[in-house]
């Protein structure tokens, strides 16, 4: 494992403890986006992985599709499909579950792709999961 890799590593983990250890999750967040409006921290649980998300403004959207690739980004499949209209957010915070990822010997990669109500299609960057050494 390179240095670079180690750094982002304890970087995201550093990020992901104090923007969740908070009561509100948008206290001292700080947007990945270059526009600042949307989100996703990556944290796997025993079997599944917890994507939590933020968005600015929820409202701007008809839907939010997380997804996956397990192979640096090549291919990305729908993992999650958000309706906007029926979706309870706090603050624009939302927890959503893949129940089903790849497998935590690999690493793997999500993104967010948001619909806007106008039709406009936006694909943001991937964040990698990294694989669990065993």
């Amino acid at each position: 494992m390179n240095m670079k890799k180690i750094f982002v590593t304890l970087t995201l983990l550093m990020t992901v403890a104090s923007t969740f250890a908070a009561t509100n999750p948008l206290a001292n967040y700080t947007f990945n986006s270059a526009d600042a409006e949307v989100a996703i921290e990556l944290e796997r649980a025993s079997t599944e992985v917890k994507m939590h998300i933020l968005v600015k403004d929820l409202a701007q959207y008809d839907h939010i599709i997380i997804e996956r690739s397990p192979d640096g980004g090549n291919y990305f499949g729908q993992c999650k499909y958000i309706t906007c209209a029926e979706e309870k957010t706090e603050n624009g915070y939302m927890l959503k579950v893949d129940k089903y990822p790849y497998p935590a010997s690999k690493d793997s990669y999500y993104r967010i792709k948001t619909i806007s109500k106008d039709g406009i299609t936006r694909a943001y960057p991937a964040v990698t999961l990294s694989s669990v050494a065993k």
